[in-house]
């Protein structure tokens, strides 16, 4: 009968897993936090100028079938880390810009930290749904993005993906 249990078991834990999803957690460049990403991601940083302060931005992703699992992550100078007014300007910039890249107007007030919030838009490819969460602290912006197609949207997985992103403290 143990033996029999143990099967079942075996089995329902199996079959909540996908062979496409190979967890893992991976450490953000710089210290910025830790993430599990569904597959071994790549990191692409860039430049850019904020109230005349450069900010380098990264963006560590993978794509597992017709999904982007993403994570933004910014190091705050050091200027931004005594000015909490500051580190909101910026965070509201980023998030402005994910609605802006989906034809909405960005909101006023910003989501809670780690809370997720879903913009639908379109691509160039049709329909799209990104759901993200922001968190931020004295010293880093961090950013999960997970971006598909509307209808085939794995709401699941994204949950799993945004529950597994910590920043730095």
């Amino acid at each position: 009968m143990l033996r029999i249990s143990l099967v079942v078991l075996l089995g329902i834990v199996l079959c909540g897993c996908s062979p496409d999803y190979n967890w893992r957690e991976v450490t953000l460049n710089d210290g910025a936090g830790t993430a599990y990403f569904p597959d071994k991601p790549k990191t692409q940083k860039r430049d850019m100028q904020f109230e005349g302060h450069t900010i380098v931005f990264a963006l560590t992703s993978v794509a597992v079938d017709d999904v982007l699992f993403s994570v933004g992550h910014a190091i705050l100078p050091e200027a931004f880390r005594q000015d909490a007014a500051a580190r909101q300007r910026f965070t509201q910039a980023v998030l402005a810009s994910l609605y802006q890249n989906l034809g909405h107007t960005p909101p006023t007030t910003l989501p809670d930290d780690g809370q997720a919030f879903v913009i639908e838009g379109r691509s160039a490819h049709g329909p799209v749904r990104l759901q993200a969460a922001l968190w931020l602290t004295d010293r880093v912006l961090v950013e999960g993005l997970v971006t598909a197609d509307t209808r085939d949207f794995p709401a699941a997985p994204a949950q799993e993906f945004l529950r597994g992103i910590t920043p730095a403290r």
